[in-house]
């Protein structure tokens, strides 16, 4: 197994581990042509793109980066790959103001920053590149993926809602909920990858559970979750972790 990152939101000894485990680590930007032309000119079975500048907030502060990262990297790998691909999409691209079951076949909807939107783009230009060349193409939408993994992002902007709010209610601090009633899709990191690794070639959801944002700000200070989803996110597959063990034992 290869894992390339640029290391922009991920320090690079952060993969120590995986590295003592058998994995290769490379440098590779997804920006550049030749780092992507490098890496994926060899031959692969199968290749994940899941390199993505996916912080809302930090699209606003960083647009040309969340731009050349999400859109022309996605284009770079799209023409250099040569193997079944599967993409690490968002339920994001379906919009906000969802009703009702909203499952692969949703249309997009109207996005709200240049992370989301990208995810769009990306979407449609593997699907165009994989038509062309001939490659199978896997496009799982994740949900927001929490729990503890051995590579995780630091960086504020970057941390889930899931376990920004568990930190801040094992500190004993307030919860940032600005709309309780906010509708997410989330799922454990474990079965996010169990997913990614075994997934047939399809366009699907992966999220263990529809919640708010109220939902989870309550399991987090464990109360019994208000509810009140407005849409239900439709999944295939099946999840072994659940929400309210997570965060309301401090479990992993």
């Amino acid at each position: 197994m290869v894992l390339a990152d640029n290391w922009y939101a991920t320090p690079r000894q952060q993969l120590a581990g995986l590295e003592e485990r058998g994995a290769r680590v490379e440098t590779v930007d997804i920006r550049s042509p030749e780092d992507v032309r490098s890496l994926l000119g060899r031959r692969w079975d199968r290749v994940y793109l899941l390199a993505a500048q996916a912080s809302r907030p930090l699209s606003f502060e960083e647009p040309d980066y969340t731009e050349e990262t999400n859109v022309t990297g996605a284009r770079l790998v799209a023409e250099a790959v040569d193997a079944p691909m599967v993409y690490g999409s968002s339920l994001h691209v379906y919009g906000p103001a969802l009703e009702g079951d909203v499952d692969a076949r949703h249309p997009y909807g109207e996005q709200a920053d240049l992370s989301h939107l990208s995810k769009v783009y990306a979407e449609q230009c593997l699907g165009l590149y994989a038509r062309r060349r001939g490659y199978p193409l896997t496009v799982l939408r994740l949900g927001i993926v929490y729990g503890p993994s051995p590579v995780e992002h630091d960086r504020a902007e970057s941390v889930t809602v899931v376990d920004r709010f568990r930190e801040l209610a094992r500190r004993g601090e307030p919860l940032p909920v600005d709309d309780p009633r906010a509708t997410i899709g989330a799922v454990h990191v474990e079965d996010a990858a169990r997913i990614l690794l075994d997934a047939a070639v399809a366009v699907e959801n992966v999220t263990a559970e529809t919640v708010t944002v109220g939902d989870v700000a309550a399991l987090a200070l464990g109360q019994a979750p208000p509810g009140g989803a407005r849409c239900r996110f439709v999944s295939p597959f099946e999840y072994r972790h659940r929400l309210a063990d997570y965060l309301g034992t401090g479990g992993a």
